[in-house]
């Protein structure tokens, strides 16, 4: 009997130790990705993480200022992404620019900003496999 329960304690162990964990973003080699994609003449602002967890559009915001071109860089476990459509909306929530054009998706977006203020940044996933990515923001004055 209390081999039994030895035995089944050591399984337990086992199958916990070998069960990969579902729905967490390890976004590292993401971030990392994001960031090497802007370049030199690009200051670095902000990551957006997108993670298995987070279901339907996921939405960001930010200020920016005006006069200044923004880029948004996508990524989806360190690759570059096309996976993801991006909206960018101004205070008053008014479609500024999309990363969709003609039912394609690029994995970067560029948009200059026409008035310092809100904007909101939606993420939405074309795919449901994605379970892991981010975008990376950033400018240019």
């Amino acid at each position: 009997m209390f081999k039994d329960q030895i035995t089944l304690v050591l399984l337990c162990l086992l199958l916990t130790l070998s069960v990969k964990v579902v729905g967490q973003c390890n976004s590292e080699a993401s971030d990392a990705q994001c960031v090497e994609q802007i370049t030199a003449s690009n200051t670095f602002l902000k990551s957006y993480k997108l993670d298995g967890a987070r279901t339907g559009d996921v939405e960001f915001s930010s200020v920016l200022v005006k006069d200044t071109r923004y880029y948004l860089n996508l990524c989806e476990a360190g690759e570059v992404s096309n996976n993801v459509v991006i909206n960018v909306y101004d205070t008053q929530r008014k479609l500024i620019t999309s990363n969709e054009n003609d039912h394609s998706i690029l994995p970067e977006l560029s948009f200059n900003c026409d008035k310092t203020g809100v904007y909101y940044f939606v993420f939405k996933k074309s795919s449901a496999s994605i379970n892991c990515g981010m975008g990376a923001l950033s400018f240019r004055r």
